[in-house]
């Protein structure tokens, strides 16, 4: 297994098989999702929102789009922050099961 390979083919590797046996049911999967993002998001223009941390955010959050670009931003820092500390935690030295 080469370790040089691209982010995008890393995505792709649990979805090989898969992907083979049946690409175009993957391709509607794919689709399918990436329009119900695209339909609730334009779906957020037409609600009418209320200010309710105006004192802390100026009132951003009466925005369209301000919650699901808040909680997209929150999602990711989560993930990349929690990568973090428990790579701290739980990374060992590669000769840690080398054995004394």
């Amino acid at each position: 297994m080469s370790e040089n390979k691209s982010l995008v083919e890393k995505m792709r590797e649990p979805w090989a098989d898969l992907l083979e046996q049946h690409p175009q049911g993957v391709k509607r999967f794919w689709y399918g999702g990436g329009l119900v993002l695209v339909l609730l998001a334009a779906a957020d223009l037409f609600v009418h929102h209320h200010h309710h941390f105006d004192h802390v955010l100026g009132g951003y959050d009466g925005k369209p789009s301000f919650f699901w670009v808040y909680g997209f931003v929150t999602c990711v820092l989560m993930v990349v922050v929690s990568k973090k500390v428990v790579g701290l935690l739980l990374s060992r030295k590669d000769t840690h099961y080398d054995g004394d």
